[in-house]
């Protein structure tokens, strides 16, 4: 079977799994040789987060073939004619449904977090093997490994990725407060490399989801301002009409 690479329009393309396009920029040096980068992408859909990164060449190692082939089948096709085998019908996975796709990504990254353990290509395997569990439903393992990898010092710009999911699943969850706080740190952290408008995005919408109008629509301005993504400045756009249509809270 030959490696499976993925394009630069292969990563681009929507992340069903949590609905980001997955950003990490870092190359690994071993006594002064480039082994490796991985690069992932991950929107938010309505949200239009971009995060650009490369891949090295797979063929620099088997830890980056399994890597990127757990990828490419996290980011598989679906087709309810699909084969046995999800790389039956080429070099790009097709799975019969969502849970089968995500059911063979983990088990390919839970190999691949074997086989790196603690290095920063584990740090990665581990949480792509957490967004997998999510999409999976198995919510409590999943928030035992990004929690693992969101305090991670090998790759720090996983790290932040794992805070930003584990913000969107307390929001979700109802906890606003503890999304406020993940959400906050990560905008005051002058280490942090993700987009600020994108964190401030969500902090908008973790205000407004509390009921606090006017230090949501103060957060999601400064994000409008910061923007220069027209898919992200819409969705900026929206959150702010959205907010500015309903009446402010009597004290």
């Amino acid at each position: 079977m030959s490696t499976t690479k993925l394009t630069r329009k292969e990563i681009l393309t929507e992340d069903p799994v949590h609905e980001t396009m997955i950003r990490i920029v870092e190359f690994l040096r071993h006594q002064g040789k480039l082994m490796a980068a991985v690069a992932l992408v991950a929107v938010l859909t309505g949200v239009g987060v971009y995060f650009l990164l490369e891949y090295l060449d797979a063929r620099e190692g088997e830890g980056q073939r399994q890597l990127a082939r757990a990828m490419a089948m996290f980011h598989g096709n679906i087709d309810p004619a699909a084969p046995d085998d999800p790389f039956g019908k080429g070099p790009d996975p097709v799975f019969r449904t969502e849970a089968a796709r995500y059911q063979a990504a983990l088990k390919e990254f839970r190999a691949s977090l074997d086989r790196q353990g603690s290095s920063k290509l584990g740090v990665i395997a581990r949480y792509y093997v957490g967004l997998s569990q999510l999409e999976l439903g198995q919510t409590k393992e999943a928030i035992q490994n990004l929690e693992q990898v969101k305090n991670n010092t090998k790759d720090r710009t996983v790290g932040y990725l794992a805070r930003k999911v584990l913000a969107k699943q307390q929001l979700e969850s109802g906890n606003a407060k503890a999304a406020q706080e993940l959400l906050e740190g990560m905008i005051q952290d002058p280490q942090c490399d993700l987009p600020k408008e994108e964190l401030r995005l969500e902090l908008g919408k973790a205000y407004a989801s509390e009921g606090k109008r006017d230090q949501a629509l103060k957060v999601l301005r400064q994000a409008r301002d910061e923007s220069s993504r027209s898919l992200l400045l819409g969705a900026i756009s929206r959150e702010i009409s959205k907010l500015e249509g309903t009446a402010p809270a009597r004290p």
